[in-house]
């Protein structure tokens, strides 16, 4: 059996043009020295040109492997659904509304060949104009829900800087960005892969979380970059904003101590609090984050199996 390099694994839902363009990229500049496979997770989309999605992949240059799942299991689970099909030595994790530019696949490869501390990485990333943009985040915490990012940014030593673009060279990073993920697949193993109680967001926060209690790094590698199109799949709405604060109450429910947990919801709770004064539509979400922000408030509770 042919060794495989890389398996890059992406989901679809609904949004089948955006996935042909990224997989064309990838074909058009993954390099040759190395060999890889893709694989394409359709979380059960119900739009035409998805439902045709297999049939475009089929056409293409390279051979795609691709699975759809009955029912949308969320990023988090639509990933791991695909990490099951993988072979490869490393895994990219990659949004369906990015564009390959280059190749980053061959920096990162070496990087991580010659950093065996370091858990995950990630390129460059640019936006649609092509210009950089901050490409991590910090952990969430007292200091950032009380004050935001930008007090760290300012004020807190030995962080790294989000907005000191372009970044020139390799370095240890809180949290990469989520739409780009390259790992050494026994690490990932390692840390159980993807949490899929994460419907949505925070996937890549609990991830760097899990690498760093096991002593690796996350590190951003800008010395080759991607497009990404910005959330271009995720149409903003009160349950994506809900779905949100599931995601992070979970998160620090998961990985704080439980005094901590308690302060960071106390913390939320007035804030929404004061925003409920001027918003009524708040007070929902207060409600929820009163209780704990519990799963059964998940989106991944309403998903439905389908059988066509």
């Amino acid at each position: 059996m042919k060794t495989i390099n890389v398996s890059i694994i992406t989901v679809n839902y609904n949004n089948a043009k955006l996935t042909l363009d990224f997989v064309k990229s990838l074909i058009m500049y993954f390099p040759s020295a190395f060999s890889y496979e893709v694989i394409v997770i359709d979380n059960a989309s119900t739009e035409t040109l998805s439902l045709n999605l297999k049939e475009e992949l089929n056409s293409l240059d390279h051979p795609i492997v691709f699975y759809k799942s009955n029912q949308n299991l969320g990023f988090g689970g639509g990933n791991m659904l695909g990490n099951q099909l993988a072979v490869g030595q490393y895994l990219a994790f990659i949004n369906n509304d990015v564009i390959i530019t280059e190749d980053c696949f061959t920096p990162l490869i070496q990087f991580l060949e010659a950093n065996t501390d370091v858990g995950v990485c990630s390129p460059q990333q640019l936006n649609i104009e092509n210009k950089p943009v901050i490409g991590f985040d910090y952990f969430q915490g007292f200091r950032k829900e009380l004050f935001g990012r930008s007090f760290i940014e300012k004020f807190v030593k030995n962080h790294p800087k989000r907005k000191e673009l372009p970044y020139t060279k390799p370095f240890e990073v809180p949290a990469i960005q989520g739409c780009f993920m390259f790992f050494n697949a026994e690490k990932f193993a390692e840390i159980g892969g993807f949490d899929t109680n994460l419907f949505l967001y925070f996937e890549e926060f609990d991830l760097c979380y899990r690498l760093k209690h096991k002593g690796y790094k996350s590190v951003l590698v800008p010395t080759s970059c991607f497009k990404h199109l910005v959330s271009a799949t995720i149409r903003p709405n009160p349950l994506i904003k809900q779905e949100l604060m599931i995601s992070r109450l979970y998160t620090y429910k998961k990985h704080y101590p439980y005094i901590k947990y308690k302060l960071l919801q106390c913390i939320i709770l007035i804030k929404l609090s004061i925003e409920t004064l001027f918003n009524k539509r708040k007070a929902k979400l207060f409600w929820i984050v009163f209780q704990g922000a519990p799963l059964k408030y998940s989106l991944k509770q309403l998903q439905k199996l389908n059988l066509k």
